[in-house]
């Protein structure tokens, strides 16, 4: 955890950040690193909610003393301070960080086969049929009521570890009879925003279906960047043409063989997509699995995407990692950082901007810092557990306020 913290510190200076954020509190009685550290640590940590963290003295009061300096804060207090932050300020932070990967060329030997890829896609924070805010969107629940919910478009590395999140979109309400957001609105926003602030910041873009829409497709061009985007849908038109040509033979492409997978292959590039400035490829993937009962299944995967020089095999490893940000974000994100849990909902957008700078921070400690942690097999919930008896049985303020407090 001693470690950690100093990572934290001298790589990104977090704690020096959260020192500089804007105090709007009108009782100041408590300072407000003493707020706003301890939140950020408990999320470090993975804590389940800010209760297990500020209202249980008799397990949190040691943690709380080792790693802030004066009064233990309640958790209203905590709340009232991170409602009164501007979400912006907070942003800056993870920009930071990210900008600073970037400058130390984290990802300069690629996530698949020399391409730096990255996933999009949305993610529901929580919901309720209670509790809303002016920035909730809105919903029928099934047995008729409004249902509040809050939802995020995140872009997060796909491949090799680390997996960085590297920023995210929330999804606005809208005045009047107008729809909410949808996700290819925030889509678009984020992919422009985070080539505004790192410029190229990926070489390809990975995503399901429902972002097979041409002004999508036509943002990430404009962005000097290719798409690969999963294609399901038999009734449009370019899944009609491409399996004409493939029926006939045409695109027939050298078998791979991938552990018990035998893949076939066809793709041909040239296909005109309505509204889409340039031509398209089509690839169609065969997957044979040998089952070890004997008996074989067989799958079938398409895509679409922009690039004429990505090769086919790394086309499938770029549609099949696409998962990642599923099983490698999302899923720690909310079985792990307790993302489905409302810790503050009038700060939401500043306590989830410090989950993924706590996920990022981890990330890449475990797997840049720590020789060989990828190949141990030490679960990260193993990891956490040994974070918390660290900070149990030992001061790290000094590292927190040597520079921050």
């Amino acid at each position: 955890m001693r470690k950690l913290l100093i990572y934290t510190q001298s790589v990104y200076q977090i704690p020096q950040k959260i020192k500089e954020l804007t105090d709007k509190r009108k009782r100041k009685q408590i300072p407000f690193f003493n707020l706003i550290m301890p939140v950020f640590i408990s999320l470090l940590l993975q804590y389940e909610s800010f209760h297990t963290v500020f209202s249980a003295p008799e397990s949190m009061g040691k943690r709380l003393q080792h790693c802030i300096r004066g009064k233990i804060p309640k958790v209203d207090a905590v709340r009232d301070a991170l409602s009164n932050i501007e979400p912006r300020e907070v942003e800056e932070i993870f920009d930071s960080m990210v900008a600073k990967t970037y400058r130390n060329a984290v990802l300069r030997s690629g996530t698949i086969g020399g391409y730096i890829a990255v996933g999009i896609d949305g993610v529901e924070l929580f919901s309720s049929t209670k509790k809303s805010c002016r920035t909730c969107l809105t919903r029928r629940s099934s047995n008729g009521g409004k249902e509040y919910f809050h939802r995020s478009v995140v872009c997060a590395t796909i491949g090799e570890s680390p997996h960085l999140i590297l920023g995210q979109e929330m999804l606005r309400p809208r005045d009047g009879s107008e729809k909410d957001e949808g996700e290819l609105t925030g889509g678009k926003r984020l992919v422009r925003k985070l080539r505004e602030k790192y410029g190229h910041f990926a070489g390809v873009i990975a995503a399901d279906g429902l972002y097979l829409n041409a002004p999508f497709i036509n943002t990430v061009l404009e962005c000097h960047m290719d798409a690969v985007i999963r294609l399901k849908d038999e009734k449009r038109l370019i899944f009609q043409d491409a399996e004409k040509l493939f029926e006939k033979g045409e695109g027939k492409q050298e078998e791979v063989k991938r552990g018990r997978k035998r893949i076939e292959c066809w793709d041909i590039a040239g296909f005109e997509m309505e509204g889409v400035k340039e031509g398209v490829r089509v690839v169609r993937y065969c997957e044979h699995m040998q089952e070890k009962n004997g008996k074989e299944s067989i799958s079938w995967m398409w895509l679409v995407t922009t690039s004429r020089e990505i090769p086919y095999k790394i086309l499938w490893k770029i549609m099949h990692k696409r998962w990642d940000i599923e099983e490698n974000a999302f899923h720690q994100l909310k079985t792990y950082y307790h993302a489905k849990h409302c810790y503050c909902h009038e700060g939401l957008d500043v306590v989830f901007y410090l989950m993924i700078i706590a996920f990022n921070i981890r990330e890449m400690y475990l797997y840049r810092r720590i020789r060989g942690f990828a190949e141990s097999g030490i679960s990260r919930k193993s990891v956490t557990r040994k974070f918390c008896d660290d900070l149990q049985s030992e001061d790290m303020s000094e590292i927190l306020y040597e520079a921050g407090g």
